[in-house]
């Protein structure tokens, strides 16, 4: 269970947009680290895309998914960090204003709109992160939505896009520990074709230790498990990184 609050992730969905839009036009068409063949407009492109998409989903019913293809495709050169804005600024108004148990499409089935306010923070949160990496060392994701993300990666994308093949889980476990948030403590244990997790304090086959960001960074696979402090099997963790190629 989330310690946030739909107010918390529409915040959040603010302060994050607001910073994506600051994006230099000089850094468009600079290389995202850590995910191939994306570039700054990629970034921005892709997510205000994806404002628009969601816009239009949580205006229909579960029944009636609005068609991707009738979403338009992101201008190339410097109109797109406009486009981007217009697009947040729509997606935020769309998502205050509709009722949050109301139920719409998603990747996963049928959803309330409030999962997809939460979804929308962390969407254009990591795309921040991605942007401002172009260009050097971009400021943490907020401790408190990384730690959510982590929740959301295990509920949501695990069951939904982890590659367990890749994974090859055979009962070992991860333990994760975020030092900046309180109760800030995973435990996974990997099957075959499933991960169960607790938040506990427990020893794990591999640890990582460092700020909620960067676990959630590492678990997204942008960020190698180098950059925390890694104890046990670190194979695991390269492990987990090529199956999690969300």
């Amino acid at each position: 269970m989330s310690a946030m609050s739909t107010a918390d992730y529409l915040h959040l969905l603010r302060t994050e947009s607001a910073r994506l839009s600051q994006v230099a036009e000089t850094n468009l068409a600079d290389p995202v680290p850590h995910v191939e063949g994306w570039t700054v407009q990629d970034v921005v492109g892709h997510t205000g895309w994806v404002f628009r998409y969601v816009t239009a989903v949580i205006a229909t019913d579960p029944d009636n998914p609005p068609s991707r293809s009738a979403i338009p495709e992101p201008p190339a050169g410097p109109e797109v960090i406009q486009w981007f804005a217009d697009a947040s600024e729509g997606v935020i108004k769309a998502l205050e204003a509709a009722d949050p148990n109301h139920i719409c499409p998603s990747f996963v089935g049928p959803q309330p709109v409030s999962w997809w306010i939460r979804r929308m923070a962390h969407e254009v949160s990591m795309h921040r992160w991605d942007a401002f990496s172009a260009s050097g060392s971009p400021n943490p994701i907020h401790e408190s939505l990384a730690a959510d993300g982590i929740d959301e990666v295990l509920e949501v994308f695990v069951p939904s896009r982890l590659e367990f093949g890749e994974l090859g889980g055979n009962g070992e476990t991860i333990h994760l520990h975020a030092t900046d948030y309180e109760a800030g403590e995973w435990l996974l244990h990997l099957g075959a074709n499933e991960i169960t997790w607790e938040r506990t304090h427990a020893k794990g086959d591999v640890a990582a230790r460092g700020p909620a960001s960067d676990l959630l960074l590492m678990m997204w696979s942008r960020i190698p498990p180098s950059r925390l402090e890694v104890f046990g099997d670190a194979s695991i963790l390269d492990r987990w990184q090529q199956a999690a190629s969300f």
